[in-house]
Parts: structure tokens; sequence; C-alpha cells
């Protein structure tokens, strides 16, 4: 070996031992400076702390192992969020871009198996959070992307039956995140590009009386499908009744599929919006009880134009599809009984243009195919337009061939009224607004007689029942083109709903229809 090989290699492996010890001196000095920042430049509400450190200077990767947070009021050190994760993992940040770009790039951030726990009761908003919630930037961040693993999301309020939120199971990644010294002062303080999530067994509290459950959400290319929905009253029927102190539905819904496309969603000028080109309902199942004995619930009842038109966000929703549902609703009238019930079933509804944006005269515009009780098909058409202030609307029903005997199963309970006779054809339209409406209804039908029962609804009263068909002509084949015509105005009782208004419409249709106007 000649001596200038030998100084070759020696020079050769004391540039190596020195870049290798500056590589080391290096990780050593950041790892120093990474675990000094964690331990004292945290604020001193946030509590940290984790079971290793691992640096990688050569990579750019910075690992956490079993990191945990823990965030408290400034006032009284209640804690009221804690964040657990498995493991924490920040890769390959640039430090060209660092020290010659003045920016900070990041390659990917994965938070895997994070437990996050927040309690809202104990949160304290402090008096300085206006001036704290200010951050500035020296640099633009930019980060490729972000992964979150199976977290577990838990929220609960302090109350009884507290646990506000439930989530297992859940994963997001989501690419392009960027912010900078503009766009950490909007609303949505990041912009980013794609996105995706997936999760099962959630769980919300929709109120003290109902909860929602979720069996599995997917949110990938801006769509949205959500299987299993379940909506419910979490009390029986006779303990809900209970504990209301006014008038309250009883509800059990199920949806089999919830299908969203083409979502999005942000703020403008401050203000959130979302939107969809269609929603897909599939095969929902809705069971309704009311309690009529319950204290009258005197709050005004807005109609579907106005609540449409007050949400507090911007909503677009291009057109809504409810496939295949079944409605069943039970009325409680008489402590006697166990209520009436009306049913639809087979019912399709399409529902164009769900949204208080537009700013033209454009209509939200509903029709509803079903059938109704047994055997009946009916049809409606209803349009309003949300921007019209007097709630006007125009709603149209065509009815089919209706047994009176079908919707004994609702009068006999409730009305204490047996209908005989067949309704072969019935059509209404109505045209109102939130104060007044004028009914104008058409029946052809046969053979339509009332007997009217006594309390317990299991004996016909003679006398009663042979005043009202007094009055009811029994069949409409001697009227012109074989119906009855009616019509009539009603005045909204603003404290009941839209359907309570719709059948007061229907009722004195009926009334002026079967009786020649005397009603």
């Amino acid at each position: 070996m000649t001596k200038k090989i030998r100084v070759f290699i020696i020079v050769l492996v004391s540039v190596s031992i020195l870049f290798i010890g500056g590589i080391i001196a290096i990780n050593y000095f950041l790892k120093n400076k990474v675990e000094n920042f964690l331990a004292t430049r945290l604020p001193e509400n946030i509590i940290q702390s984790y079971d290793d450190l691992r640096l990688d200077i050569y990579e750019g990767t910075l690992t956490l192992i079993n990191p945990s947070v823990q965030i408290q009021n400034k006032e009284d050190r209640k804690t009221h969020t804690s964040i657990s994760v498995k493991k924490l993992v920040i890769d390959d940040i640039s430090y060209w871009d660092y020290l010659l770009n003045n920016k900070i790039h990041i390659d990917e951030i994965l938070i895997n198996k994070p437990d996050i726990v927040y309690y809202k009761n104990k949160l304290k908003k402090s008096q300085d959070s206006a001036q704290s919630g200010v951050i500035t930037m020296n640099r633009p961040v930019f980060l490729d992307r972000l992964k979150i693993e199976e977290a577990r999301v838990s929220i609960f309020d302090g109350k009884k039956d507290s646990l506000m939120l439930f989530t297992n199971h859940f994963s997001l990644e989501v690419d392009s995140i960027t912010t900078n010294k503009k766009i950490i002062k909007q609303r949505l303080p990041v912009a980013f590009g794609d996105y995706r999530a997936q999760t099962d067994s959630v769980f919300v509290k929709v109120s003290d009386y109902e909860n929602v459950t979720v069996k599995n959400l997917r949110l990938e290319n801006k769509n949205i499908a959500i299987a299993d929905i379940h909506l419910y009253t979490k009390y029986s029927r006779t303990e809900h009744a209970r504990i209301i102190p006014v008038e309250k539905d009883h509800y059990n819904l199920k949806i089999d599929s919830f299908l969203v496309k083409k979502v999005d969603f942000g703020f403008q000028n401050r203000k959130l919006f979302i939107s969809g080109n269609s929603v897909k309902l599939n095969n929902p199942s809705l069971d309704i009880y009311r309690n009529k004995l319950v204290a009258d619930d005197k709050t005004i009842k807005p109609l579907y134009s106005k609540m449409l038109r007050d949400i507090r966000f911007d909503l677009t929703l291009d057109s809504v599809n409810i496939n295949n549902a079944a409605i069943v609703y039970t009325e409680k009238v008489k402590k006697e009984n166990k209520g009436g019930t009306i049913n639809f079933k087979n019912l399709n509804a399409n529902i164009s243009n769900v949204s208080n944006t537009y700013k033209d005269s454009k209509k939200t515009h509903i029709r509803v195919d079903a059938i109704f009780m047994d055997s009946t098909p009916f049809t409606t058409d209803w349009s309003f337009d949300v921007n019209n202030t007097n709630d006007t609307f125009l709603f149209k029903a065509d009815v089919g061939s209706l047994p009176a005997e079908d919707i004994n199963s609702f009068t006999v309970p409730n009305l204490k009224v047996q209908l005989e006779g067949e309704a072969n054809k019935t059509y209404f339209t109505i045209d109102g607004n939130n104060t007044a409406s004028q009914v104008d209804l058409k029946i052809n039908y046969d053979k339509f007689k009332i007997n009217v029962l006594n309390k317990k609804g299991d004996k016909k009263n003679g006398f009663l029942s042979a005043i009202a068909n007094i009055f009811i002509s029994k069949d409409s084949d001697k009227s012109e083109g074989d119906f009855r015509e009616g019509s009539g105005e009603v005045k909204r009782d603003k404290t009941k709903s839209f359907f309570n208004y719709l059948w007061l419409n229907a009722e004195k249709g009926l009334k002026s229809s079967l009786t020649g106007g005397k009603n």
C-alpha cells in the first residue's frame, strides 16, 4: 500500500467519523431542543408527556411514542380535554425548504390510535381568549398528507346520560394542507385538497330525549355513504309522556342507507356553507307516536319555507330522493285506548331545490307517491318559494279508492266515529300561506255513512248517527261529473304543525263536499 493510498484512507475515515459524529451531535442537539420546547415552551395549561422521542435528522423524521396531552382551563386548572396517542410520526421535514425557501414543508404526519376525550361542561373560556386566539406565523406551512388511524372520540356534557358523541375506529386522510399568515386568520384556518374518512359505531345524543346511531360512515371523493342509521326516542312511550312538559313526538326512525354526492363545505365571508348534488335515503321506516293528553306546546311552529330560510348556514341541495319509505303515525286522544293509527307504505319522494341560497323565484318542489293505509294510491305535489316571507305554498293531492273502513283504525279510537262506504277518487288543492288558506276538493264516493259511537267506542249511538247523516249525501253520482265539490277557507293555528294545517283544510273540504256546504 503506497503512502498516498494510506493518507487517502486515513482522510476518508477521519471525514466519515467527523460526518457521523456531526450527525450524531446535531441529532442530539436538535432532540434536546425539541424536548426542551415541549417541556418549557407550551402554555402552562397544556400538560404533555411521552414515553420516548426519536429524531432521525438524516431522514427528517420525528417520532413520539405514547404521547399524551391534557388541556386545562387557565383559571381553575380543570382538565376539559385529554388526548393520548399510540404513536405520532412527523415524516420527511424538508430542511432545504426551511433554510433556503423560508417555509415549513412536511411530507406526512401520522397520528396512530388517538383517544380523545372532551368534557364540554368543564370548558371555561378565558377572558383573554380573544387575544390568545390570534396566531402569528413567520413561515407558511405545507403538509402533503395528514393521516389519523383508528381514532376513538368521546364527548360529554356533564348531564345525566352525559355522553354526547362517541365514535370508534375513525380514520381520516387529508392531502395538500396549507396555511399562512392570510389563511390562518380565516374562519377555516387551513386550505386542503382531497380528503377521505371512515368510521363505525357512531353515537350522537341529539337532544335530552333522542339519540342517533350509525353503523358505518364513509367519505371519499366528496361522496358520503352512511349505513344503518337509527334515530330513536330513548324512553318508552309511557315514560316519554310522563316526563315531557308539553306535547312532543315519540320517534323511531331507521334508514338503510343515506347517500350524498358531490359534497362541499367551507366558509364564505365567515359564514358556513354546505352543498350537495344529490341526497338519497333508501328504505327509511318511521314510526311516530303523539300523546295528545299531554299539555299543548304553545310555541309558534314555522312552516317549512321559513325553517329553511332561517337556517344559520347556507344550504344548497339540488335534489333529495326518498326511496321505498314507510310511515306509521299513531295519535292518542282518549285515555282508555292506545290511540288511532294511519300509515303510508311504498312511499317515494322527489324533492328539488332544497336551498336557502337562491336569489330568484326558484321554488322548492316536492312530489310524493305512496300507498295510504292498505291499498289506496296517494300522490301529492307541493311547492313553495323559500324567499317568500308570507310562506305562500301550493299543495295538491290525488287520492285513489279508499274504503272508509280502512281509516276507522284512526277515527274510532280518537273521534268515536265509524265510517262506511267508499271514496272512489278524491282531489284537493290548498293554496295557502302562513296565516290562511283556501281549499278546493272534489270527491266521488258510494254509500257513505257515519256512525257516531258511544264513549267506549263499542256501540253505535243511533240518535246522533241519524242526525249526522241527515246532512250527508249518500252518493256522489247525482252530482255533475259524478263528483261532489266543496271549498272553504281555513285560518292557521300557528302553534300547530304544517300537517295539522293540511288536515284542517282536508276536513273543511270534505265537510263542504259531503254536506253541500252545510258545515
